[in-house]
């Protein structure tokens, strides 16, 4: 809710030519609002409930790979090398980060969970591609429009099956739902529609692996939380995906 009141709010702010919208997006909108929140809200939601969350971060953190290969199948795109070695790097650095104290238990009593979070991944990796098809017009409005039509199909889901008018939110978990609409969702999606437009939907994907790396580093220094030998090692393989995923720096690396 409180992400589409952002996005309403910059609206006033675009030009009338930026706020002009093809016809022909209007599907498009569709398609990625089921694909992009839909889909991977309720398969997350209901795969976590059986799968623990270190487990879960590593098949969240397999969109870059799914992305690559829809690409590769559906899409007729052709990878280099340079992406498909930091595609690997970027997620051993993921299992790495994720990898629990204990070690990965045996999950194969969650075999429906680890199938619905490997789904969403797929989901996440094909919505990316699709918003390679909104190519021109403004990044706000386009992401308003894909929220507006995910709300109206998830609101009544959550009345009908969750009983959310029951909920009872204290104040701070308020603002809280707040932050996060604004940042997490109205924000980033904006975001991401810019970044597809200048490098793609692959580059875009290894948002993937940035994140839990970011997410690390700030609750170390804000939080105080405590980081492993393994968490560093990890940080230290996606910082190397990167570099494979320029070819440009590698070639200056070649020709030193």
């Amino acid at each position: 809710m409180y992400r589409r009141y952002l996005f309403t709010l910059l609206w006033f702010f675009l030009s009338k030519e930026e706020r002009r919208v093809p016809r022909s997006y209007y599907k498009w909108y569709i398609i990625i609002a089921f694909f992009e929140v839909v889909l991977p809200f309720v398969f997350i939601a209901q795969g976590q409930k059986s799968v623990p969350s270190s487990f879960a971060a590593v098949l969240i953190g397999m969109v870059p790979v799914f992305t690559i290969l829809l690409l590769l199948a559906f899409f007729k795109r052709k990878s280099t090398k340079p992406e498909i070695t930091s595609i690997l790097f970027g997620f051993a650095g993921i299992v790495f980060l994720s990898w629990p104290t204990q070690g990965f238990q045996d999950h194969s009593n969650s075999i429906q969970g680890n199938i619905l979070l490997i789904l969403a991944a797929m989901s996440f990796g094909l919505s990316l591609i699709f918003m390679e098809k909104l190519n021109e017009g403004s990044s706000v409005i386009h992401m308003r429009n894909v929220l507006l039509i995910a709300s109206a199909l998830l609101i009544p889901m959550s009345l009908l099956f969750e009983q959310s008018f029951k909920l009872d939110l204290a104040r701070s978990q308020s603002i809280y739902l707040a932050i996060l609409g604004i940042f997490h969702a109205g924000v980033v999606y904006a975001l991401f529609n810019r970044l597809i437009r200048q490098e793609g939907a692959l580059f875009t994907s290894y948002s993937n692996y940035i994140v839990p790396a970011i997410g690390m580093i700030l609750g170390f220094f804000l939080l105080h939380e405590a980081l492993s030998i393994h968490q560093l090692i990890g940080m230290g393989i996606i910082m190397m995906s990167l570099v494979f995923l320029d070819g440009k720096i590698i070639t200056k690396l070649i020709r030193k």
